[in-house]
């Protein structure tokens, strides 16, 4: 398999699975972490605008090595996709990222994760829906068709795969 470089994004719809992955992905590369959850996001979910969070992707994609994981706001999408070596996509079953969010929930409803400082998770029928339809693989689809032809996006079907991805020699 050829090597992910030095500068991966890890996309795919909420809940699917790219805060762990991407962990595991930069503790493997020894690559920075950047988790979008962490840009988007203030202390007590308050979000920050999409064009504070392009601000924060145009200075942090300039550096020579990096992993990004989590949602791309849109205007962002085409000089992160393209400053990317390898775009890495979660396109997991609709029962898994359902299951996962359930459990993600349950587990980081006190505790919030490391990425959202301040924010504990809560409960949401309207994102368990977004999650249930992957409503979001729609724009993301249509954003990774303009990268296509550079053969640098790995579309991951099932955990085994991403775990098989993870297996040493990536660089």
């Amino acid at each position: 398999m050829e090597p992910l470089g030095k500068r991966i994004v890890v996309v795919g719809v909420s809940a699917s699975g790219k805060s762990t992955f991407a962990r595991k992905l930069a503790e493997r590369t020894n690559l920075p972490l950047i988790h979008m959850d962490a840009i988007w996001w203030k202390p007590g979910w308050v979000e920050v605008s999409e064009e504070e969070a392009t601000r924060q992707l145009e200075a942090l994609t300039q550096r020579d090595e990096w992993v990004i994981e989590g949602y791309i706001p849109d205007e962002a999408r085409p000089f992160v996709f393209e400053r990317a070596e390898s775009i890495v996509y979660l396109d997991y079953p609709r029962m898994m990222g359902a299951f996962r969010y359930i459990r993600r929930w349950w587990k980081h409803r006190k505790n919030p994760r490391p990425e959202l400082k301040g924010s504990p998770e809560k409960f949401s029928w309207k994102f368990l829906k977004l999650v249930w339809s992957k409503g979001e693989a729609i724009s993301l689809d249509t954003s990774l068709t303009e990268v296509a032809e550079q053969k640098k996006i790995r579309v991951i079907k099932k955990p085994q795969e991403a775990a098989n991805l993870l297996k040493p020699s990536l660089r």
